[in-house]
């Protein structure tokens, strides 16, 4: 990430990447730390207030691009961008609470009242995934922009029409008649549309013995869905082989899912009205069709950073060869108690305490603590890690969630004593790449 500058009284000065210039400061003591996330510093001496316009471009999904853009005359250079993946597993964890919690409920209070309209929803409600969604991408701005001088915020607001993105040439009454309309079931359905064969083995009917099944191509505890594209027609014996043996459901056709594009509808009106409180007339809408024609006038690929750069309207912008990947993690794991308790226990686990695998922090024997999503090096890697297996060794994984092994080794555990802390995180890890 770049190093922010305020001046001597405060004031946003233009930011840089001349880390070299930035520890030599903080070591003579001609400026100091004022934040960390974002690296920020404020300079102890006189200094001049130019700064040059500044655009920053946001590219808002299930993974945001971003890009800094400063106009320094000569068409446009890229100061920092950055892409920035957010957890998608947060409706299955609040599932696995709502679980936990009914479970609990059952073995502790059996004669509990059932409970039903005690809870309301106010206006501007959100369910919790989406509001996790939207706060994260305004925390993000604000963190990136906070500290620049008077920044353009240009960010991508469009309403997706999950039906027109099926058929684009649907209209009128057309919306109101889905893929089942006209048909008795989804059976008859599938019947149809496979036009009665199997979608695995491409045989017919198979007899009494051998009749329809329903299968999810893509399992509901993974976010599949009860539409009829993520539904395929099989045989029973060729739905028992698929039980068996899951890799055959890669010869299934995979459907198409708009879930990005129903979280961004959710929380469109939101973000567009908390952005004008923040920039006022500096935030500027633009739409995808734009963003396209600009990308292709660029000679841009298309990414979720190239897509931040063009938004910025630069003819010619210098980039960067170097791209800062930010991931968000889980720093804890729900062990406190169980779903099912297991049996054969010594005795019961009536203080729930955790696993020491799933704990978020461990001290090894030679007093160094180590906690959950440490940055560290190792074996001339760096990486993260993800957990501890309670005797000393840890997993380690790279920004991309691949295991680190050492030379000359197949297992997952690596010893914390050949490690080398790096850094501390919280939620979020982040790493430096080659564009």
């Amino acid at each position: 990430m770049i190093v922010f500058v305020i001046s001597k009284e405060g004031k946003p000065l233009m930011p840089t990447r001349r880390f070299g210039k930035v520890r030599r400061l903080l070591r003579e003591g001609q400026a100091k730390v004022v934040c960390r996330n974002p690296f920020t510093i404020q300079l102890l001496y006189e200094t001049t207030h130019y700064t040059q316009p500044v655009r920053v471009g946001i590219n808002p999904g299930n993974v945001m691009g971003l890009a800094v853009v400063v106009d320094n005359k000569q068409g446009g250079k890229v100061v920092e961008k950055c892409e920035i993946r957010f957890r998608n597993d947060i409706p299955k964890l609040l599932l696995q609470r709502r679980e936990y919690r009914r479970f609990r409920r059952y073995r502790k209070t059996p004669y509990r009242k059932p409970r039903f309209l005690n809870r309301r929803r106010p206006d501007g409600w959100l369910s919790p995934s989406v509001r996790a969604r939207f706060e994260h991408i305004i925390r993000w701005i604000e963190n990136l922009t906070r500290f620049l001088p008077n920044p353009e915020v240009i960010i991508k607001i469009n309403r997706f029409d999950p039906q027109k993105l099926e058929n684009p040439n649907i209209s009128g009454e057309e919306y109101q008649k889905g893929n089942l309309y006209g048909y008795a079931n989804v059976l008859e359905y599938l019947l149809v549309r496979e036009k009665g064969k199997c979608q695995l083995c491409g045989k017919g009917y198979g007899g009494s013995g051998n009749g329809w099944q329903i299968h999810h191509i893509v399992p509901k505890r993974q976010g599949g869905t009860d539409r009829p594209d993520n539904l395929a027609l099989l045989h029973r014996k060729c739905h028992e082989k698929i039980h068996l043996n899951p890799k055959l459901l890669s010869k299934l056709k995979k459907p198409r899912f708009y879930k990005e594009a129903a979280y961004l509808n959710s929380f469109r009106i939101q973000l567009m009205e908390k952005l004008k409180k923040m920039f006022g007339n500096r935030v500027r809408f633009t739409y995808g069709y734009v963003i396209k024609l600009q990308r292709r006038k660029l000679g841009l690929s298309k990414s979720h950073v190239n897509n931040a750069i063009a938004m910025t309207s630069f003819d010619n912008p210098r980039d960067m060869n170097t791209l800062t990947v930010i991931k968000q993690v889980r720093k804890k794991k729900r062990s406190l108690h169980e779903a099912n308790p297991r049996k054969g226990r010594v005795r019961p686990n009536t203080e729930a305490r955790r696993n020491p695998k799933n704990t978020k922090q461990v001290r090894t024997r030679d007093g160094r603590l180590w906690c959950l999503w440490d940055k560290v090096k190792i074996a001339g890697q760096i990486g993260f890690i993800s957990g501890f297996t309670g005797n000393g060794y840890a997993y380690i994984q790279d920004i991309e969630g691949n295991y680190i092994r050492l030379a000359g080794k197949n297992y997952k555990q690596i010893p914390l004593r050949q490690a080398i802390l790096i850094r501390r995180n919280n939620n979020w890890v982040e790493r430096v790449i080659a564009a």
